[in-house]
């Protein structure tokens, strides 16, 4: 039933759909919302997205802001982006910090600020310029990061989730999950601290250890 009434309310989309641009030339604004809202912009000011599904294209002058069940962009973004949704996709870049959430998350992107996530799955590639916090029950760090890292591991009964170490870390950083894994073409600089159930086996270099035994990562001081 739920399916059916999400298709016969997207094919009214277009005329549920609400669009407005407001401001001087050289900062003008744009809102759309709606079940759908999908556009591509080039708007010197900030632009609002929100809608069941959301599709936002295009070139930002200052923060873009997106909230709907799916979220899609593939955008250059001159100032903060915020992103929710239930799944959140984001390809492009982003000029100043950057604050994400969602059940799904796939970033393929370069982040010139800081980078705060919060997820159930998270699969991370491109650059981050800045510092990355993510809270997370899985995450797949594929990209380059070359701020520190804090990772926190989340989950149910007394897991903290895992985390999954295939790219570059330049400054380290902290990483707390019941299980933690680098993968071959990792590495990394800097101090980097691991706290988990077990140690890493194939860590591509030397870094300090310490034992979950049991707590809960979310609960630690860090």
């Amino acid at each position: 039933m739920y399916k059916l009434i999400l298709i016969a309310t997207s094919s009214l989309a277009m005329t549920a759909c609400t669009y407005s641009s407001h401001g001087p030339e050289d900062n003008r604004s744009v809102e759309s919302a709606g079940i759908i809202a999908s556009r591509h912009v080039d708007v010197t000011g900030d632009a609002e997205f929100s809608g069941v599904r959301v599709n936002a294209r295009g070139e930002i002058g200052r923060d873009l802001d997106l909230a709907g069940a799916s979220v899609r962009s593939n955008a250059s973004v001159g100032g903060d982006l915020t992103a929710a949704g239930a799944s959140v996709v984001f390809t492009g870049s982003v000029a100043g910090n950057s604050d994400i959430a969602g059940a799904r998350v796939n970033l393929d992107a370069e982040f010139d600020g800081d980078v705060e996530i919060a997820g159930a799955r998270v699969k991370f590639d491109g650059v981050v310029h800045g510092r990355l916090e993510a809270h997370t029950v899985r995450i797949n760090l594929k990209g380059d990061f070359l701020g520190p890292v804090l990772l926190i591991g989340e989950g149910r009964e007394g897991r903290s989730g895992h985390a999954l170490i295939s790219g570059y870390l330049a400054q380290g950083g902290i990483i707390c999950a019941s299980e933690v894994e680098f993968k071959r073409q990792s590495s990394f600089d800097g101090e980097l601290t691991i706290i988990s159930d077990e140690r890493p086996s194939e860590a591509p270099a030397s870094f300090t250890y310490i034992e979950l035994d049991g707590r809960d990562c979310d609960r630690l001081d860090l």
